[in-house]
């Protein structure tokens, strides 16, 4: 089996950064992948050079990996796989931290892939954008195939006029899933009766005789922009500030090579404030979280969060501080692999030498943190058993425990289904409402952004709006 993956397999993580060697360049996780399939490094350095080029990528050749945004990264695991010379390419919800712009290069970049290497390409996703473009799609629910496309001209089935058209797979015993519209509008629970006609008409109904409910189709969604106003003079009169960030830059890389992740960033945000911190993939989104957490000391420039300057700490100082007073997600939904779900969330009390006994709590009380994000049936899970989105969920549940002074996000949402992406704004929202503490989220997603929210967009590293964020509908 191991043998079969090796060689006929290329898998894209949809936590790249599991896969790639972070310390390492481009070209170097390149020469690596080529390596498995070859032992001569000319004709190595040949196919990796060849293969960047071909995806458009060479400008990122000799970057370090750890420095790259997520669409960057998510390319080079690509290009890396492209290097095994694999016949079948998995990819796992590569889009799931990419903005539209990057998930149509990564789309692009895929069916040149499948052309141009003859590579069968398959990718499991929960982002609906994949459906253009793809040769077929196969939906499952609930863990059956409910439906199965060949051709882009299947989709007509999904038109959103009536009247609507379903199509379902029938499996090898003959089940079938209802469109969930179909069970919603029936308002069927556990039965249905078929009923066959002589004209070899059939009748869905259900068996309690309730008439269906009125028929509609969801709207389509418009396009969303985002007008940010000014903030107001006063905006930050009589108020406490938790973050200020004074010419803060941070710069990756060797000095014949520098990339500037930020450039002089200036920004306060008071007690109790909840901020967005929007822009496109490699903005500097990320780096600013770990600027700001002190997971990365800052190139130039001052960062002075709860009234501790983080440049005056050493590297165990600011993880004491950042354990004591900060919840933090990262984009990976990090927890600790070796432990359940449910022993993460006192794994802070753990670090701080504190005596936790989690069976001897009630399970209400540790329900009562994973309810709100659905995921309290995973709670015994361990992390790398669960999927990604459940990953994330379990972590936004996990960093209120405590009510941190400062909750950082980045991207929370990544890796979800835009019904549970929802859910998760939802009741962070309604944290922030009740718990009046700091909030700061990234996201490339504006769709999460509420009116009259302060936001600020980075573009190319540098602040380029900062104010009250209102919904524009195209």
């Amino acid at each position: 089996l191991l043998e079969y993956r090796l060689r006929m397999v290329g898998l894209v993580h949809q936590f790249p950064e599991r896969t790639l060697f972070l310390t390492g360049t481009v070209f170097d996780n390149l020469l690596f992948a080529s390596s498995l399939q070859s032992a001569s490094k000319k004709e190595n350095k040949l196919h990796a050079k060849e293969i960047l080029e071909s995806l458009g990528i060479d400008h990122l050749t000799h970057r370090r990996v750890s420095s790259l945004s997520g669409g960057e990264m998510i390319r080079t695991a690509i290009a890396c796989m492209i290097a095994k010379n694999a016949p079948l390419l998995l990819c796992d919800e590569p889009t799931g931290q990419l903005d539209s712009e990057n998930t149509e290069i990564v789309k692009k970049m895929l069916r040149e892939i499948a052309r141009d290497f003859g590579t069968t390409v398959l990718v499991v996703t929960h982002d609906i954008r994949f459906l253009k473009g793809v040769d077929r799609f196969c939906e499952i629910q609930s863990g059956r195939v409910s439906a199965l496309m060949h051709t882009l001209e299947d989709l007509r089935f999904y038109e959103q006029t009536f009247p609507l058209k379903f199509k379902s797979q029938i499996d090898s015993s003959q089940n079938v899933r209802i469109p969930n519209q179909i069970y919603r509008v029936m308002q069927l629970k556990n039965q249905v009766e078929f009923e066959l006609h002589e004209d070899s008409t059939v009748v869905l109904k259900h068996p309690e005789g309730i008439p269906p409910k009125k028929a509609t189709h969801q709207e389509v969604r418009k396009q969303k922009f985002l007008e940010i106003k000014t903030l107001p003079r006063d905006y930050f009169a009589t108020k406490t500030i938790t973050v200020a960030l004074r010419n803060v830059s941070k710069v990756y890389g060797s000095r014949n090579n520098p990339v500037h992740a930020l450039s002089k960033v200036s920004v306060d945000i008071h007690e109790g404030e909840m901020v967005f911190i929007i822009g496109p993939s490699g903005s500097g989104k990320t780096t600013a979280v770990k600027l700001i957490t002190g997971i990365e000391p800052v190139s130039s420039g001052t960062i002075k969060i709860l009234n501790y300057e983080l440049q005056k700490m050493n590297e165990s100082q600011r993880s004491r501080f950042r354990r004591e007073n900060i919840g933090i997600v990262s984009q990976q939904g990090d927890l600790h692999p070796y432990i359940t779900v449910a022993e993460n969330l006192f794994l802070k009390d753990l670090l701080s030498g504190k005596t936790i006994k989690p069976q001897q709590l009630p399970v209400e009380q540790i329900d009562s943190f994973f309810e709100p994000f659905q995921i309290t049936h995973r709670k015994d899970s361990f992390p790398l058993e669960i999927s990604g989105g459940e990953l994330q969920r379990a972590s936004l549940a996990i960093a209120q425990y405590g009510s941190p002074e400062l909750l950082i996000l980045d991207e929370p949402t990544a890796n979800m289904d835009a019904e549970l992406a929802e859910i998760a704004m939802n009741q962070l929202y309604q944290f922030h409402h009740q718990q009046k503490k700091t909030l700061i989220i990234t996201t490339h997603d504006i769709n999460l952004v509420r009116d009259g929210t302060r936001v600020i967009e980075l573009v190319d590293g540098k602040v380029n709006q900062d104010g009250l964020a209102y919904a524009i509908e195209k």
